[in-house]
């Protein structure tokens, strides 16, 4: 895309009009400043690098194991069912 803009005094900066629309950036927002690889990265509202890191902690105390049991084993029973029905006459 790349828009040039002019630095002003203080380090300000205007996004034009059309990027602050495209990514939905209002008035009030607080965007992110990020250095990467000697670029300049700034980051809009609700932007994650890594959505993960968005995903930790939401699950904890949540045990996944049993569950995934079970349903293996119902997975195995079916197919096993399906197997048995083929074979007989």
């Amino acid at each position: 895309m790349g828009v040039q803009i002019r630095v002003l005094q203080k380090g300000k900066i205007t996004i034009p009009a059309e990027i602050r629309e495209r990514l939905g950036i209002k008035e009030g927002d607080i965007l992110t400043l990020e250095i990467s690889g000697g670029k300049i990265l700034l980051l809009p509202p609700r932007t994650f690098l890594n959505p993960t890191e968005v995903l930790y902690g939401l699950v904890q105390d949540i045990s996944l194991k049993k569950p995934v049991d079970d349903e293996l084993r119902r997975a195995a029973a079916a197919r096993i069912e399906r197997k048995l029905a083929r074979g007989k006459p």
